[in-house]
């Protein structure tokens, strides 16, 4: 995880949901679609779900995952559904990447 920086993460498993505390800056709404978005998507895959950034690059990543004894996971389908919300919610993520790059890495080019 050391080339991943953690922007939030929900359990089904747990019920729970955990937004790191060095995104607190992000704006409420933006904050709120995220716990929309992991939430029904840890929800939908019966597992675990995070979304964060890779620190090199800036670009989003999502990654959905289950307990080691859940031998009812469907590894397949929760990959399938990583790929819906990664297309629906595409804008969402390219405007975070740049959110990342401005604020958290401190750079500015207005040709990415």
């Amino acid at each position: 995880m050391e080339n991943k920086d953690i922007l939030c993460s929900a359990s089904f498993y747990k019920q729970g949901y955990f937004l790191n505390d060095k995104f607190a800056r992000l704006p409420e709404e933006v904050k709120k679609e995220l716990r929309v978005i992991t939430v029904c998507l840890a929800e939908k895959t019966r597992g675990i779900a995070i979304i964060g950034f890779y620190k090199e690059t800036a670009d989003v990543f999502i990654e959905v995952s289950s307990q080691p004894d859940d031998f009812l996971y469907d590894e397949i389908g929760a990959k399938m559904e990583v790929g819906y919300v990664e297309k629906e919610n595409e804008e969402l993520f390219r405007s975070l990447s740049l959110w990342y790059r401005t604020f958290i890495k401190g750079e500015f080019n207005e040709n990415r």
